[in-house]
């Protein structure tokens, strides 16, 4: 396996880690009771789940997403070439009749 194959695996990994992580955070806080103290009428308020709060779990939530965003942009730079290459090949004018055109290297 190459370096660059195993680097690629890697922050492919990280991603969906990451990206399933942020999903579950989510799906979380959908079902976790709203916040807040609200003057004393939230019978809700400083409740726990798994140890975290609604506003810990918001946290952790964000930061998951802003850590699964940059991996998308690393994943990005990793593969510029091929996304050059690949967007050249797309929108390149097509002659009149069919010659054997260089494809992109797969990453």
């Amino acid at each position: 396996m190459s370096r660059k194959m195993r680097w690629n695996y890697i922050v492919n990994a990280v991603i969906a880690l990451l990206g399933l992580l942020s999903l579950l955070s989510g799906l979380l806080m959908l079902t976790f009771p709203e916040g807040g103290y609200r003057g004393g009428r939230n019978p809700d308020f400083r409740t726990a789940l798994l140890g975290l709060s609604r506003h810990t779990w918001s946290d952790l939530h964000v930061w998951l997403s802003l850590l699964a965003v940059a991996g998308v942009a690393l994943h990005l730079v990793l593969h510029w070439k091929w996304i050059v290459c690949a967007t050249k090949a797309w929108f390149a004018v097509k002659p009149k009749r069919e010659v054997a055109v260089e494809t992109c290297p797969v990453e």
